[in-house]
């Protein structure tokens, strides 16, 4: 059995402990406090889980804990959680602003968050990152380069066993799906950004009409 001092203990278990509390606690206190006056923090709740992007956005954070419980100096791990983590408390205040020039800039960094999860250098399309490679390639690898088996014995590793890191793999492939998931919806709520509501085409061809009757009417021949 290995043993480890006070720094690597902080390191290695007080601080993903207390990462976990403050994941887990964050979604609570972001509605508590951008809640409307005098309503209910239980029906602000149901509220929140009722939409889909907010739902989502709750299962997101739930799953960050998984990764946050990793040894964070031998992988960056831990930072695929924190930046998801920050983008799914931004769809939950999105959500409940319901302000409709938010979408486009939460859009793009769902995008620049998609391309942080599927791995890559950094480029002008990339301007973060957790590591050169994605979510999947960076748990696979903490074993070693070839995914071995965890060291076992005097060299032991702190949060690598053969068994969470297969269950952190099958979490991840989770955890991309719902980001994606997430990107298309932000992507649909920009849509009518794109051009006008059908309420003003429908608007604009009714008058169209009405002025060609005018037009009939009054014995004018039409354009």
């Amino acid at each position: 059995m290995s043993t480890s001092s006070s720094q690597q203990s902080t390191l290695h278990f007080v601080l993903p402990s207390v990462a976990v509390l403050g994941t887990c606690l964050a979604p609570a206190i972001l509605v508590a406090v951008a809640r409307r006056p005098g309503s209910p923090l239980g029906e602000e709740a149901r509220n929140t889980v009722a939409k889909p992007l907010s739902l989502l956005s709750l299962l997101i954070i739930l799953l960050c804990c998984v990764f946050l419980l990793s040894n964070y100096s031998v992988s960056n791990l831990y930072l695929f959680a924190v930046y998801s983590l920050l983008l799914a408390l931004a769809n939950l205040l999105a959500d409940r602003l319901v302000r409709q020039k938010v979408w486009p800039f939460l859009a793009v960094w769902h995008f620049f968050n998609l391309l942080n999860l599927f791995g890559g250098g950094v480029s002008l399309l990339q301007p973060y990152r957790s590591g050169t490679e994605g979510l999947i390639p960076t748990i696979f690898k903490i074993s070693g380069q070839f995914g071995g088996e965890c060291p076992t014995g005097t060299f032991k590793v702190d949060w690598c066993d053969d068994a969470w890191i297969a269950f952190q793999m099958i979490v991840a492939f989770i955890f991309v799906a719902l980001h994606i998931a997430a990107f298309f919806i932000v992507l649909y709520r920009c849509v009518p950004m794109a051009g006008p509501s059908p309420a003003r085409e429908e608007a604009a061809a009714s008058l169209v009409d009405s002025s060609e009757v005018a037009n009939s009417a009054a014995g004018a021949q039409p354009f």
